[in-house]
């Protein structure tokens, strides 16, 4: 496995410490890992919520009349909603 070397702030390291000392993670090569999980998720699924947003906005284009979004939190929340459904569906292949 690749080694990095990492340098922390010392909150992070006092944190990272912490969630070892917890027992959450054995050691803080795995609370790295953790962290850079998530990380990568989340990319993916900005990427994602994007992309589903590109196509709402074509489909509007296409449409010659685009839709009224009287909530676009809430619009934004299902287009997320629905991206997090589908990459559901895609990692389990």
């Amino acid at each position: 496995m690749p080694t990095q070397n990492v340098n922390l702030t010392p909150a992070l390291d006092r944190f990272v410490k912490r969630v070892v000392k917890s027992g959450a993670f054995n050691n803080a090569s795995e609370v790295h890992r953790a962290a850079l999980t998530a990380l990568a998720r989340e990319e993916e699924e900005r990427e994602l919520r994007l992309a589903r947003l590109r196509q709402e906005i074509q489909a509007g284009l296409d449409s010659g009349r685009p839709a009224v979004i009287e909530d676009p939190n809430s619009f934004l929340e299902d287009c997320a909603a629905e991206v997090m459904n589908e990459s559901k569906g895609h990692s389990k292949r």
